[in-house]
C-alpha cells in the first residue's frame, strides 16, 4: 500500500517541555497515510503519521536535557503534538496524534 500524504502543515509554533515553554520556532510538517481512506473518511486521523522539521537552533540542550517524552509543539492554528527529536538538525516525529487546542 503505498504512503499518501494527508496534509503539509508550515508556520512559527511554540515548543514546550512539559508546561515549559522553550521557544518560539518555525515548523514545516508532513501528515502521512498509510492506509486507504475509510468510505466516507471517518477514521482516516486514527492512522496517521507525522514527522518533519523544526529549527531548533539555540535550544539543542535545553531539549535534551528535557527528555524526549516530555516535548510538545503547539501550532499556529492551537492543536498540539506530542513529538520526539530524531536528529540534530531539527528532525521530528510525531507521538501520537494532533490534538485540538
Amino acid at each position: 500500500m503505498a504512503k499518501r500524504m494527508i496534509e503539509a502543515l508550515s508556520g512559527i509554533g511554540d515548543i514546550y517541555a512539559g508546561e515549559v515553554l522553550l521557544r518560539r520556532t518555525q515548523y514545516s510538517l508532513s501528515l502521512w497515510s498509510e492506509a486507504e481512506p475509510p468510505a466516507g473518511g471517518e477514521g482516516a486521523n486514527d492512522r496517521v503519521n507525522i514527522d518533519g522539521n523544526i529549527d531548533i537552533t539555540g535550544i539543542a540542550e535545553a531539549i535534551v536535557l528535557a527528555g524526549p517524552n516530555s516535548l510538545t509543539l503547539r501550532l499556529e492554528d492551537g492543536r498540539r503534538l506530542a513529538f520526539s527529536l530524531t536528529s540534530a538538525y531539527g528532525r521530528i516525529v510525531g507521538r501520537g496524534r494532533l490534538e485540538a487546542g
